[in-house]
C-alpha cells in the first residue's frame, strides 16, 4: 500500500512543483515505518533532481495531517529500536528542513507529535481554520522536535508547549508564529499552497539555500532524541501514556 501520493505541477515559466500528500487513512496518517520510507525516498529523489522548484507537503486525509507516530507500531518495538525509529525522524525532519528547494506545509485537521514536527519542517506554514496542534512527546519523556519549535516561536512559548502537551488551534497557531498563514477551509489551503509554492520557485537556488543556512545554522539534536528514549523503559512510559488518553476519551 503507497502512503505517500506524488504528484507534479508543471510551471510554464518556472521549474516544477512537486505535491507530496500523505494518505494512510486507517490511522490518520500516523507514522510507521512505511510511511517513513516512503517519505524519505521522495525526499532523496526531490533534493537531486534540478526541475524541481518547490515543494508542498499535505493531506489526502481530510480530518488530519498527521496523528503522530503509529501507536501500535511503535508499541510493538524494543527500547533500542524504538530510539533508532525515532532517531530516524530526526534525521528526516533535518533532511526536509535543508531540502535544496522551498517548502509549504499545509494542515488541515490534527498535526500532532511528530505529525507537527513533520509540518513545522517546512519553510512556509499553511493551516486551516479546523487544524489542530499539539506537542504530547515529553509526556513521555520524548525530546524530538522541541529544538525546532525553539527555533520557530521561541523558548518561552516553545517551553510551554513541549511540557503541557496542550492543543492549539490552528488561529493560536497563527498567533504564535507556528505558522504563516490560515486559511478558511482545505480548499482554500489548497489553493493558497500553490500559490506560494509559484512565488517561493522563482527564487534562486543559491539564495534559498543561503537563507535555510542562515535560518538553520545550530546544532543538530538527533542523540538527545536518541537518549530520551533510552533513558529508562521508553515502551512502558509510552504504554501507560497511551493507555491514559485511552481513559480520558472514555470518560
Amino acid at each position: 500500500m503507497k502512503y505517500v501520493n506524488v504528484t507534479v505541477n508543471h510551471q510554464p515559466s518556472s521549474k516544477k512543483i512537486v505535491i507530496l500528500s500523505l494518505n494512510a487513512p486507517h490511522n490518520l496518517n500516523a507514522i510507521n515505518q512505511e510511511l517513513y520510507e516512503e517519505l524519505k525516498q521522495s525526499l532523496e529523489e526531490i533534493s537531486k533532481d534540478e526541475t524541481v522548484g518547490a515543494l508542498i507537503l499535505n493531506s489526502e486525509v481530510s480530518n488530519a495531517f498527521s496523528a503522530g507516530v503509529d501507536l501500535q507500531f511503535i508499541q510493538g518495538l524494543s527500547n533500542e529500536e524504538a530510539s533508532d525509529f525515532f532517531t530516524k525522524l530526526s534525521k528526516l525532519f533535518d533532511m526536509l528542513i535543508h531540502l535544496p528547494v522551498p517548502t509549504i506545509s499545509f494542515v488541515n485537521g490534527y498535526a500532532f507529535g511528530a505529525g507537527a514536527d513533520l509540518a513545522i519542517s517546512c519553510d512556509v506554514r499553511i493551516a486551516s481554520e479546523a487544524a489542530y496542534f499539539r506537542f504530547p512527546g515529553p509526556q513521555f519523556g520524548l525530546v524530538l522536535g522541541t529544538q525546532r519549535l525553539v527555533n520557530e516561536i521561541g523558548s518561552s512559548k516553545a517551553r510551554f508547549l513541549a511540557l503541557s502537551g496542550k492543543k492549539i488551534s490552528g488561529q493560536t497557531a497563527l498567533d504564535y508564529g507556528l505558522v504563516h498563514e490560515l486559511s478558511a477551509d482545505e480548499e482554500a489551503g489548497q489553493k493558497s499552497s500553490l500559490k506560494w509554492a509559484r512565488i517561493l520557485a522563482n527564487v534562486p537556488p543559491y539564495t534559498t539555500q543561503t537563507i535555510k543556512e542562515v535560518c538553520h545554522s545550530g546544532e543538530s539534536f538527533h542523540e538527545l532524541t536518541r537518549a530520551s528514549v533510552l533513558e529508562g523503559d521508553f515502551i512502558d512510559r509510552f504504554g501507560r501514556y497511551v493507555q491514559n488518553n485511552k481513559k480520558k476519551v472514555r470518560h
